[in-house]
């Protein structure tokens, strides 16, 4: 199971990795055209500051995830190599999950009435928000 994880130190919040995460999840080339096609799009991974140190929030992908418990609608389940997933065509908005994550790391994709968590890019090889940054604060854990 690969998390994304980040060098504090390193973080210079620029924000670099969410909009990466953005354009990876459009059909846009480049971020100038994703916010002319969808100015709402949202990110699945996001840099905060927390008892002033970067943070990411992003899905660790829990042992016994909350999230999927909170769902109903059997909209996030956890595969066998522990990875959790989001099944974006039964996920009805009722944002359970966002609230029973204890890591903030669900977030609402209101414009489609849907919950969204981080795939790692479809779990391959490449993670935008970890090739885009440029101060090699990204990792991916396994």
């Amino acid at each position: 199971m690969k998390i994304v994880k980040l060098y504090p130190e390193r973080c210079e919040t620029c924000h670099t990795c969410e909009l990466a995460c953005i354009q990876n999840h459009s059909d846009a080339k480049d971020i100038d055209e994703v916010m002319e096609i969808d100015p709402k799009m949202h990110q699945r991974i996001m840099v905060v500051i927390k008892k002033d140190k970067p943070h990411v929030q992003v899905c660790v992908n829990c042992k016994k995830p909350k999230c999927v418990d909170a769902c109903e609608y059997d909209a996030i389940t956890k595969l066998e190599d522990g990875t959790v997933v989001l099944d974006e065509e039964k996920c009805t908005g009722c944002w359970e999950c966002i609230e029973a994550c204890p890591f903030d790391a669900v977030a609402k994709l209101e414009e489609k009435n849907i919950s969204i968590i981080c795939d790692l890019c479809g779990g391959g090889e490449y993670q935008a928000c970890v090739a885009s940054c440029p101060t090699e604060a990204l990792y991916i854990k396994e």
